[in-house]
């Protein structure tokens, strides 16, 4: 693998690691500083934040990184942004089709099929996209080389 593909996708993932971060540490600050909450709501609030700030934050540099993963160097496949809005799509179909029904009485045992479908519909969709992108670029390159022999023969 290129080690700039490899650096690039990291750089995307921390920068969507960090987008739901600061957004929820600045609501929580906002939250705390003009509110007036009582003492034990505030301890609760507290110690929910790292739940809160990392599941969305961990979702969405997933996303970023794979995005970029799969859009890496593509001239004439999908970029970035087209990558990012074809696995987010696919993912959450994947998580609105796992989420619990609301006549569930009881947890079933096998939830961590909720968070495992998504990741994996997730990594199918960036296959895909690499493999749409290759195949692009083959077929643009083969393309290429026919007008380079072309012109070579009309000289």
């Amino acid at each position: 693998m290129n080690q700039s593909r490899a650096r690039r996708s990291f750089l995307y993932a921390a920068i969507g690691f960090a987008i739901p971060a600061i957004a929820i540490a600045a609501i929580a600050i906002c939250h705390f500083s003009f509110h007036d909450i009582h003492p034990i709501d505030r301890k609760n609030d507290l110690a929910r934040l790292p739940a809160l700030i990392l599941i969305p934050s961990s979702g969405l540099a997933l996303l970023f990184g794979l995005a970029a993963f799969g859009s890496h160097r593509a001239k004439h496949g999908l970029s970035f942004t087209r990558s990012l809005i074809v696995i987010s799509i696919a993912t959450l179909i994947a998580v609105f089709a796992t989420r619990p029904r609301v006549q569930r009485k009881s947890v079933e045992p096998d939830v961590w099929m909720e968070v495992v479908i998504p990741i994996a519909v997730a990594l199918i969709a960036t296959i895909g996209i690499l493999l749409y992108n290759k195949l692009t670029a083959s077929r643009d390159s083969g393309s290429q080389k026919l007008d380079a022999n072309e012109n070579a023969i009309a000289r």
